[in-house]
């Protein structure tokens, strides 16, 4: 056909095909004069007219090309029916039923290789690969039998991602359902998170899954404090479908440890230097018990000095420090020296506060608040030092030029004060999800939790130092008349024990940590475990808050890490 008389045809297809489309049109419309113009009605119209439009076109079609082929602009035509986001359904496992190309992606079971090639016959052995070669290749979506698949460490997952679950290796790689039996599961040690969403372009979208934190064994020492937590979201679009996200028990955290040994024990005191031994006879220097800071005295205890003898008296002693009881005894003037008196005992700590607030979130799990320590006890006073004897020339007594009496004994040094007790730790959190940042979207999802773990208790405070004994006064020679012995000095006081310290907080029990938007109620179910018990304090008022049992709990900006 010449262009001429082919443009002619096609213009004479045209005025029929639009004379068609008018007639068709009327013939819908001339029932509905009259009647009220429901809503909607211009939808039916529309639609009504344009089946019988088409239904005339056909016939005129045969044998014509439209014009869109001859100018090469008609759209390409569609390759078939697709699932969520542009994929092939034939791509889909729950969408088709039957067993997934190889060119869809890249394929992944338990008894896989890392090194093989990815596909159903030789399928990667690792999550973590198979998410990294699909990212490579770029067709971003994994294929994994419906088998436990262990992390260590977790597996991560950038957006842009789809992994599909819950398919039947043994029969072709179809989808074999969304019941537990046949999902894919993905698990880590006791207290690694099994699987962390990471932000970028796209959604981390993954079907028939169940992301499983193991339980903490709360009889092992060496676990205390630590929580199970499934899955982290950290700012990234998350689709999950036909998934479970299930948290184990949290462990209970650690009592505050008790101090092994007292605090430092107190110095004995010096004795004093004997009658006839010198005109003056000064007395022997008092123990120090440095309890703090080397260069800081503050803290220290100082046993009192004992009394300076004389030949016609004997001094006081001077009374031990801190503190400000007047122990140091009396010197012989008219009668006998005293003795020195014991320091006073040191002052007991107060408790640690336990542990209150809500702890923090972050992509390495859930941190939670100890009990604070108790305050550490206070130094305890010297003894006394005990007071001098006087001397003399008389018959049987000192020469001249050594006449002083017997000098005091110096106090014994306090003990010093026991630190305070460490502050119980928080128990470990069961947490399902922590979402950072993230927006989430759930379909036919279960979150589920165990029990959190109980805080520690606060720790007994150290036991403060003992006291040291007072020196003996100064003694008098065999052969003399009429003197007396200087008097002893006091013993210091045992040290003030330090203080109970705090509970730690209670683990918390949740479906969804959070910081950021909450997340959606709808397309999820939740079944949540008991919080945790606050740690036991010194009393009541010093114990550790419980954690908190909820769906979801928002935690602040300045609570992520």
């Amino acid at each position: 056909m010449r262009p001429e008389a082919e443009g002619s045809a096609w213009r004479g297809a045209s005025d029929v095909w639009a004379r068609r489309q008018g007639e068709a049109l009327e013939a819908v419309r001339e029932p509905m004069r009259g009647r009220p113009k429901a809503r909607g009605w211009q939808v039916a119209v529309a639609s009504a007219a344009l089946g019988m439009a088409a239904a005339a076109g056909s016939s005129l079609a045969g044998g014509c090309s439209s014009p869109c082929e001859r100018s090469q602009t008609c759209p390409p035509e569609a390759s078939g029916a697709t699932g969520g986001g542009g994929v092939p359904s034939t791509c889909v496992p729950s969408e088709s039923g039957a067993p997934v190309d190889d060119a869809c992606g890249v394929f992944v079971a338990a008894a896989g290789d890392d090194g093989a090639e990815g596909t159903k016959a030789a399928p990667l052995g690792t999550l973590g690969a198979a998410i990294g070669r699909a990212r490579e290749n770029g067709t971003a979506r994994v294929y994994a039998c419906a088998e436990t698949f262990e992390a260590e460490p977790a597996v991560e997952m950038p957006a842009g991602v789809t992994l599909y679950g819950g398919l039947d290796c043994a029969g072709g790689w179809a989808y074999a359902g969304a019941s537990d039996g046949a999902r894919t599961t993905l698990t880590a040690r006791e207290g690694v998170i099994p699987l962390v969403m990471r932000g970028g372009e796209g959604v981390a979208r993954i079907e028939d899954a169940a992301i499983v934190a193991k339980g903490i064994d709360a009889g092992d020492p060496a676990k205390r404090g630590l929580s199970s937590i499934a899955a982290v979201a950290d700012a990234v679009t998350v689709e999950l479908v036909r998934c479970a996200l299930k948290a184990g028990d949290a462990a209970p955290g650690e009592d505050g440890a008790a101090h092994a040994e007292p605090a430092q024990r107190g110095g004995d005191g010096s004795a004093g230097n004997a009658a006839c031994s010198a005109e003056i006879v000064v007395p022997a220097n008092a123990p120090v018990n440095a309890c703090g800071a080397p260069d800081d005295p503050s803290d220290d205890s100082f046993g009192g000095v004992g009394g300076v003898a004389l030949q016609s008296s004997g001094g006081a002693g001077s009374p031990g420090s801190p503190g400000s009881a007047m122990n140091g005894g009396a010197g012989e003037v008219a009668t006998a020296c005293t003795p020195g008196t014991a320091g006073d005992n040191g002052i007991d700590g107060e408790p640690g506060a336990g542990a209150h607030g809500a702890g923090e979130i972050s992509t390495s799990g859930y941190t939670g608040i100890t009990g604070s320590n108790g305050a550490p006890g206070t130094t305890a006073q010297g003894g006394g030092g005990g007071g001098g004897a006087k001397g003399g020339t008389a018959a049987g007594q000192c020469t001249a030029g050594s006449a002083g009496g017997a000098s005091g004994g110096s106090g014994g040094a306090g003990g010093c004060g026991g630190a305070g007790g460490r502050g119980g730790g928080a128990g470990g959190s069961s947490i399902a999800l922590v979402s950072l940042d993230a927006t989430l979207l759930f379909e036919d999802v279960t979150i589920a939790t165990g029990r959190g773990g109980d805080g520690g208790a606060g720790g007994p405070g150290q036991d403060g130092g003992a006291a040291g004994a007072g020196g003996p006064g100064g003694g008098v020679p065999e052969d003399a008349a009429g003197l007396r012995p200087g008097c002893a000095g006091g013993p210091g006081g045992t040290g003030g024990r330090g203080g109970i310290g705090g509970g730690g907080l209670g683990g918390h029990a949740l479906g969804i940590a959070h910081v950021g938007a909450a997340p959606p109620a709808d397309g999820v179910t939740f079944a949540v475990g008991e919080a945790g018990a606050g740690g036991v304090g010194a009393d009541e008022e010093h114990g550790g808050a419980p954690g908190v049992k909820a769906d979801a709990m928002a935690f602040a900006q300045d609570e992520r890490r």
